[in-house]
């Protein structure tokens, strides 16, 4: 386990192992006073992509506050959901923490390590977000108290590749399910002699997976396994679009090891012009600036709808109604919240949004913000995009339905077999986690996918 600190204060020694979790908290004890006479808060993070913006964001918030605050800023790179919950149990919690995280929230509500955030805002920050985005159940509020604030999320599209597309004859992205098995048999035909494959899925991991090229789809036809009206799963939505991969399977199209790929060897092949279109999220501009630098000319689409008709859904927003954590047991929680403010501040989250580093929710960031002038991100801007209800989190045995589904796709398990697994053991999953009281049942019975919280 690893830390990487991004503030002139002398860090700990790096964790070497899961053991070293507590002591290593120890060490960055929340509320300490720093040896000036300073309030040391800590902050502690899994976010990466953004490290350059915070550290400088940061420095000036230390440089600049009048309460005497220092803030001490940890990027945790390993484990970092493990390390949190040792920290937590041995009540040595950073003052502020990242929820953006594998955590589930209503967890740590019942470990009541996280701090209520209603008698901290003001009316003005209360309009500023709007009841809407404070309103998110189990995303940032738990039996009515919230515990976080929104800042950015994340949307998903369609990536392809201009100059494959040119190739094979093809002017615009597909608008429809059918459309993007041909095009993908199209590209794969055009560029046979280079190596070239039509579409691309990063099946190494199919929770990853599918979170990028399944979800999107089915939500923007205003579908989900999780029927919110009647509080049943009924995966028979997601056949036609597992049949949509199959078909690219068949036709030869799909990128040849599929069932092993990785996303950062995936997107290596796209930059290479070996892959014509894959779907993925809005942290891929920042990728193909700096990680894996292009000269393709790409574009990016909304995903295709069933019938290439208009969306009856919407696409869903990932991670936006959620960013800050305060620790219930902060000693200094009017300072962090002080620092939280500052975080939430128009002065971080314009140029958060303006160098690309999430797609923008609250209304105040998104009208002030400049146009990002990152490569194509701003084709990510929500428009059909909404923020669905968080899924829910219970017990189910056997395999995870992205798996199973992963074994339809590569020919393991026939689809109807597999779907009439998932609806049964996830219903019984269900009925028995609510039984035992640790999950409740979210039934909403006029859901309507093109009525979500957009921002």
């Amino acid at each position: 386990m690893k830390y990487l600190k991004l503030t002139s204060i002398v860090m700990a020694a790096a964790l070497v192992a899961t053991g070293c979790a507590a002591k290593e908290a120890a060490e960055g004890t929340s509320g300490a006073a720093a040896p000036d006479g300073k309030v040391k808060l800590t902050f502690w993070t899994n976010a990466r992509h953004d490290a350059d913006l915070m550290e400088q964001k940061i420095k000036q918030f230390n440089e600049t506050n009048k309460s005497n605050i220092q803030v001490e800023y940890r990027i945790m790179t390993d484990n970092y959901e493990q390390a949190l919950q040792v920290a937590i149990q041995s009540d040595e919690a950073p003052d502020i923490m990242n929820a953006k995280s594998k955590l589930n929230m209503q967890d740590v509500v019942k470990m009541k390590a996280i701090e209520p955030l209603d008698e901290y805002l003001t009316p003005e920050m209360k309009a500023r977000f709007g009841e809407q985005l404070l309103n998110l159940d189990r995303i940032n509020t738990v039996d009515g108290k919230l515990y976080t604030l929104p800042n950015y999320g994340s949307t998903f599209r369609l990536l392809y590749n201009k100059d494959l597309f040119a190739k094979a004859g093809l002017t615009e992205p597909p608008k429809s399910l059918d459309e993007l098995v041909t095009y993908a048999s199209k590209i794969t035909e055009a560029g046979e002699n280079e190596g070239v494959y039509g579409f691309a899925v990063n099946m190494k991991n199919p929770v990853a997976a599918f979170e990028r090229a399944l979800t999107p789809l089915v939500r923007l036809d205003g579908k989900d396994y999780y029927d919110w009206k009647t509080g049943k799963y009924d995966f028979t939505i997601v056949t036609p679009y597992v049949e949509t991969f199959k078909k690219i399977v068949e036709n030869k199209s799909m990128l040849p090891g599929y069932e092993s790929l990785d996303i950062d060897p995936l997107r290596n092949q796209f930059a290479q012009g070996k892959i014509g279109m894959y779907m993925s999220l809005s942290a891929e501009p920042s990728v193909y600036d700096t990680q894996f630098p292009t000269k393709i000319d790409w574009g990016v689409a909304q995903v295709p709808t069933i019938d290439g008709q208009a969306p009856k859904g919407a696409n869903y927003i990932h991670a936006a109604g959620n960013w800050l954590y305060m620790s219930a047991t902060s000693k200094h929680k009017k300072e962090a919240w002080e620092f939280m403010q500052y975080m939430y501040s128009d002065d971080v989250l314009v140029p958060y949004f303006e160098q690309g580093k999430g797609v923008g929710i609250i209304p105040s960031v998104v009208e002030k913000a400049k146009e990002p002038t990152l490569k194509n991100f701003k084709d990510f801007s929500p428009k059909d995009d909404a923020i669905w209800p968080a899924t829910l989190t219970h017990k189910v045995e056997g395999k995870a339905w992205q798996n199973v589904i992963a074994e339809s796709i590569l020919g393991v398990t026939p689809l109807d077999k597999a779907i009439a697994d998932l609806n049964k053991r996830y219903n019984e999953g269900l009925d028995n986690a609510e039984k035992a009281g640790t999950v409740k049942r979210v039934v909403i019975p006029d859901f309507n996918p093109r009525n979500l919280v957009t921002q």
